[in-house]
């Protein structure tokens, strides 16, 4: 059999055949693989921002109600594992071999057929996720869309309820340059006769979705519609918030997710919970409250050492670091904040930058290893607009600018990492290589 490292050889040369949007090919795979995706009852969920966070409250709570559930995520942070869990367990690499092994005559099929391609990256590991799922028997699979929505290979399932988060501009060279046409795209996940739950939408968003909620007979529920909820408290330990949802209130729900916003993911997946009524699936409001409690998710305001603080964050478009920009003023208190930022150069960086750097006291620009990043210097050059240029320190790589960030600060400082999950993943990385040595 094939080594995880020779499988993930593979896997990866499969990005050179780009991201293809278009169910043709997937469905042809997973036809030949006996179509595992028909048999799965699944969450969909899309959206812009908060994706991860959902997948994973909504995976929490219906593990607390006894359930296995199979969670589905991408991109990963440290290990390809990462992006195929059930109940929280990353699936093993022997696994990953051998269920590429199996599919591998597939896609030889699939690629040698007239009028079909090579499949893709992400249509490979979808099709292996979904196999691997449908053997291990999970009583639900929460499945987050990896681009957009309609054309996603995740879309080639038929899901119990689709789920979509706040929209906003990201990727727009791929899914269009308004939000109506990013949110069409995104809304492409509503199948006949479903159930959507929206998270907060902005206007234009928002009537786009219901457009194809009502063109397809589905039934939506829209947070700050149909249903509200209210942010008690956002502190260090998280949430606290109350909820009308779609059947019950609920009063000081809390998750030690950071930042006010996740109240919105949390309302988002209690709700789709809450739908599940609708088909028949009753969840306690016990497994809700412990759900919430018990979730985890790395790489959103995570704390990784204290004294000073150091903070990771995977926010990547320019709502996300608004998002990290409001949190660190609500939640933290600190004498100076140090920002490490890395960004990708496809995004809208200039943008991102405008919104964090202004309230920083030390910037210190670097870049994550791959093909896309901004030099660190296009970096600082653009922070120079909004601090003086005494406070911006150019590192080469992601190890440097930690040491750099640590040799600079005092105690009660606060260190954010933040512009990419790429960055993250090479922080993450860094703190368990330094730990391991340590041990």
């Amino acid at each position: 059999m094939i080594t995880y490292t020779e499988a993930l050889d593979y896997i990866y040369d499969l990005t050179k055949y780009g991201i293809k949007l278009g169910l043709k090919n997937i469905n042809y795979l997973l036809y030949l693989l006996g179509e595992p995706h028909k048999k799965l009852k699944i969450i969909h969920v899309a959206g812009t921002n908060g994706k991860g966070s959902t997948c994973s409250l909504i995976s929490s709570i219906l593990q607390s109600d006894g359930y296995k559930v199979g969670l589905y995520t991408s991109p990963h942070l440290v290990d390809f594992t990462e992006r195929i869990k059930i109940n929280n367990k990353s699936i093993n690499r022997e696994k990953v071999s051998e269920l590429l092994e199996r599919i591998k005559p597939s896609i030889e099929k699939v690629t040698n057929t007239p009028s079909y391609g090579h499949p893709t990256f992400f249509e490979v590991i979808t099709s292996m996720a979904f196999l691997y799922f449908f053997e291990e028997q999970v009583d639900y699979l929460v499945l987050e869309v990896g681009l957009g929505g309609r054309l996603d290979a995740t879309n080639a399932c038929e899901p119990l309820i689709s789920v979509i988060t706040h929209i906003d501009c990201d990727h727009m060279d791929k899914l269009g340059n308004s939000i109506e046409e990013i949110a069409r795209e995104k809304g492409g996940i509503i199948k006949p006769e479903g159930i959507v739950i929206s998270s907060k939408q902005y206007e234009e968003a928002y009537d786009e979705i219901k457009k194809i909620a009502d063109e397809k007979n589905s039934l939506m529920y829209s947070m700050g519609r149909e249903i509200s909820y209210k942010v008690v408290k956002s502190d260090i330990k998280g949430v606290i918030f109350d909820l009308k949802g779609i059947y019950n209130e609920y009063k000081n729900l809390h998750t030690p997710l950071l930042g006010r916003h996740q109240a919105d993911n949390a309302a988002t997946a209690i709700t789709a919970i809450e739908a599940l009524k609708i088909r028949g699936v009753r969840i306690s409001e016990k497994a809700i409250r412990d759900g919430l409690e018990k979730v985890k998710w790395i790489g959103r305001l995570e704390i990784i050492q204290n004294n000073p603080t150091l903070v990771l964050d995977g926010a990547h478009n320019p709502n996300g670091v608004k998002v990290v920009r409001d949190a660190l003023k609500d939640i933290f208190s600190y004498q100076r904040l140090i920002l490490v930022l890395a960004i990708f150069a496809d995004k809208d960086y200039k943008k991102m930058i405008q919104i964090l750097v202004p309230n920083a006291d030390l910037i210190i620009t670097t870049k994550a290893k791959s093909p896309r990043a901004a030099p660190p210097q296009v970096i600082a050059q653009e922070a120079a607009k909004y601090i003086e240029q005494n406070k911006i320190i150019i590192t080469e790589n992601i190890p440097q600018a930690i040491n750099c960030a640590l040799s600079n600060s005092q105690d009660d400082d606060l260190i954010c990492i933040t512009g990419s999950l790429h960055t993250v993943g090479e922080a993450k990385r860094y703190f368990t290589n330094k730990i391991k040595l340590k041990t």
